[in-house]
């Protein structure tokens, strides 16, 4: 071997999958904490981000929520590059979809289809009608939280002062 020929990543993580099935070792495989949690998501189409260790188990990731659990079979799924908590803009592709700007709620394998499928939801928390796929999203900066100001009269003396909310 070549002292010089760099080394392979040998990182595995992070990869993405989904559980369509309970694993068949009762609990064992789940953290005792996270048991309940679990039970509530899997068996499911969620699409999860497997990234890190604690401990003896390996973390998983669905937007805010955590899971623990040990190495288990689990269906890989390919990662197009969006996850639950993204924004997006939603493309027209001709008319085909309403344009609009939203936060990714939800992803999802669909079977029938052999593909991933994301739910958006507006600014306003509205889930739009239907899934779409990656070719209908595109990523977009988050918008910053608007700062207002106005001009208030004092009271005293007839001074300005500006407000912020």
């Amino acid at each position: 071997m070549d002292h010089n020929t760099p080394l392979p990543n040998l990182k595995t993580d992070p990869k993405h999958g989904f559980y369509p099935w309970w694993p068949e070792d009762g609990d064992d495989w789940v953290h005792p904490e996270d048991v309940e949690l679990a039970r509530s998501l899997i068996p499911s189409p969620r699409i999860w981000r497997r990234d890190g260790e604690h401990g003896d188990y390996i973390l998983l990731h669905y937007g805010d929520l955590t899971l623990r659990v040990k190495r288990t079979l689990w269906r890989e799924a390919p990662f197009e590059g969006y996850e639950v908590g993204d924004h997006v803009e939603v493309l027209p592709h001709g008319m085909q979809n309403e344009a609009c700007t939203g936060v990714i709620r939800d992803v999802h394998w669909d079977a029938h289809e052999c593909g991933i499928r994301y739910r958006v939801a507006t600014a306003e928390g509205t889930l739009l009608d239907r899934p779409f796929e990656v070719r209908d999203l595109k990523h977009v900066v988050p918008p910053e939280p608007r700062v207002q100001t106005r001009i208030e009269p004092s009271g005293e003396g007839g001074e300005e002062i500006e407000v912020m909310e």
